[in-house]
């Protein structure tokens, strides 16, 4: 076989060696010189060719030079790739670099490394090319070995140059390489590095500085985070990152928008990172991380992290991060809700005892925070009606200093006890004991506003079938009152409850009239008082059909005296 007679064969070392072994056996041992003019004459055909007639055959030029490249000692191709042409000494570094095993790919590279250190024309580093080569072309193990090698060697300038091309986006390598790469480079033992890798790809991804990013983002960062949780699901690798690189100084800033980069862009998966965030940072990084979200108007990602920090059993921690909170122009606005979250005990759903908030209410003023937020917090105290007693409820209520405030206050707890009594078939001995307590109080508006609320509710609360029970339950349990310094106000607020109820034609049916009827006929309230009411209000119906549809779903009750009464009123 001629110089420059084909084989065809495969593309890695061993392959080369049996197809083209002995069409190039003469590169081994040729004189460089002598093997550039042959190389030339091989490209160039008869213009300089040994065989006068012979075509230019570029094609067996490069294979020579694959051969020499394969053939020589790694000294030899150092110390050669000054004596050749600018692209041919690429080639030959490049094939070597690429199909040599990756350990004497190492050795080409920090030899060739410091072969160039006299030369100050960056454009001339050979190495460049060889260290682009590796980071783009090996396996992502090889590529982990090579920064290994180099740091070993004391190249931290070639490691960090192959991290950046690994990492840069024109690099070709996708998230899950990067993400692989990562997790080979700690098994080497270069954690430094590996945590310089993720710190790189993060920023390559959110190259500029808006937490909103364009349509490939999300994938982007979904794709980096998903891979690392699949290669270690065990671990939370990136919320030790950011721990870490928050600890750096003069990255901290930079951190914080890229967490907010990763948040923000977080869609079809447990987002662990709002989770940490809330948990475990300071307040000072979940206040710029949430003023990021809430500059782009991702509020739904800015409540998850509130969900979680408002979780925090220290009650400094609280503190602090609802001061810094209300003092962020751009979180301002949610303080309240803030404080609502950590009322109801954040994701643990479980809301905070009273004398928990009354200490978070001392330690608010302890660390400086705004008055504000000491108000705030009472009010949101107040309301949180889940998890309470009515003791609780009258006690928190009546902690709101402001008039206004507190009106405004009762009006909630009234609307959210009457929801959850009308649409949820709620316990009624809530109602009945705030009630009472509101009346020890004095609380006489309040008393009004909740029997309004239960009676008259707007029309978006939807009343379930057994609500008019409920509320002749209550009625009646107010009625039976035993205590004789309330006896009386209970009973003007047990009737005035009833009165409301039943004089609401649009809401209250003729069958909810039957069970109200029955409920009172098993309470203390006298019968000519149950008889004035029904003729003060069901028989004043102004629809004719169904005031005669009450008195006859009365009778087919076996209440016959109360639909004579219904009839009475029209007379």
């Amino acid at each position: 076989m001629k110089d420059g007679q084909e084989a065809r064969g495969g593309g890695d070392a061993e392959t080369w060696s049996v197809a083209y072994g002995a069409a190039y056996t003469w590169v081994a041992d040729c004189p460089v010189e002598q093997f550039q003019g042959r190389v030339k004459a091989i490209r160039e055909g008869d213009k300089g060719g040994s065989e006068p007639g012979s075509p230019p055959r570029p094609a067996t030029a490069i294979r020579a030079l694959y051969a020499f490249a394969l053939r020589r000692s790694i000294d030899e191709l150092i110390a050669s790739a000054r004596e050749f042409d600018t692209r041919d000494a690429i080639t030959l570094l490049a094939t070597a670099a690429l199909s040599r095993n990756i350990l004497q790919a190492a050795e080409l590279a920090i030899k060739q490394w410091d072969a160039e250190q006299d030369i100050d024309d960056d454009s001339l580093r050979l190495t460049y090319g060889v260290i682009h080569d590796i980071a783009c072309q090996r396996t992502v193990l090889d590529v982990a070995v090579f920064i290994r090698q180099c740091r070993k060697a004391g190249k931290q300038e070639m490691v960090d140059r192959t991290v950046s091309v690994f990492t840069a986006p024109g690099s070709g390598r996708t998230n899950l390489d990067k993400a692989l790469l990562y997790i080979a480079l700690r098994d080497e033992g270069c954690a430094e590095e590996a945590a310089e890798l993720l710190r790189r790809a993060l920023f390559s991804i959110t190259g500029d500085n808006s937490v909103q990013a364009s349509e490939t983002v999300p994938r982007e960062f979904q794709d980096l985070a998903g891979a690392l949780h699949e290669l270690s699901p065990s671990e939370r690798i990136l919320e030790e990152w950011i721990d870490d690189q928050l600890r750096v100084l003069d990255r901290v800033h930079d951190t914080r928008r890229i967490v907010a980069q990763l948040i923000a862009t977080g869609t079809d998966r447990d987002d662990s990172l709002m989770r940490h965030v809330g948990r475990r940072r300071s307040q000072y990084d979940i206040v710029e991380i949430c003023g990021q979200l809430a500059k782009e108007s991702l509020t739904d990602k800015c409540e998850g992290i509130r969900w979680h920090a408002a979780t925090r059993e220290n009650l400094e921690e609280l503190a602090e991060i609802v001061r810094f909170w209300h003092e962020s122009e751009l979180l301002t606005r949610t303080t309240r809700d803030l404080l609502a979250d950590i009322v109801a005990g954040g994701d643990k759903r479980q809301a905070r005892s009273p004398h928990e908030l009354d200490r978070l209410d001392t330690v608010l003023g302890n660390v400086n925070a705004s008055a504000e937020c000491r108000r705030l917090l009472r009010i949101a105290a107040a309301v949180h009606t889940e998890g309470r007693t009515g003791a609780d409820l009258v006690a928190l209520l009546g902690k709101i200093e402001g008039t206004r405030d507190r009106n405004r206050a009762a009006q909630t707890i009234a609307q959210r006890l009457a929801v959850h009594i009308l649409e949820q078939d709620a316990d009624t001995g809530l109602f009945v004991e705030y009630v009472r307590g509101l009346r020890v109080a004095r609380s006489g508006d309040a008393v009004y506003r909740a029997c309004k609320e239960l009676a008259d509710p707007p029309d978006s609360v939807r009343r379930s079938a057994g609500s008019g029970a409920l509320i002749a339950e209550i009625a009646a349990e107010l009625y039976d009152e035993t205590d004789p310094d309330l006896r009386e106000a209970l009973r003007k607020d047990g009737w005035d409850l009833l009165e409301r109820c039943l004089e609401n034609e649009q809401r209250v049916t003729p069958q909810d009239v039957v069970v109200i009827v029955g409920k009172l006929c098993e309470s203390q309230l006298p019968v000519d008082d149950r008889h004035f009411l029904l003729r003060a209000t069901v028989g004043r119906w102004s629809d004719t059909h169904r005031r005669e549809e009450a008195v006859r779903v009365l009778r087919d009750g076996g209440f016959h005296d109360e639909a004579k009464q219904v009839i009475r009123s029209l007379r």
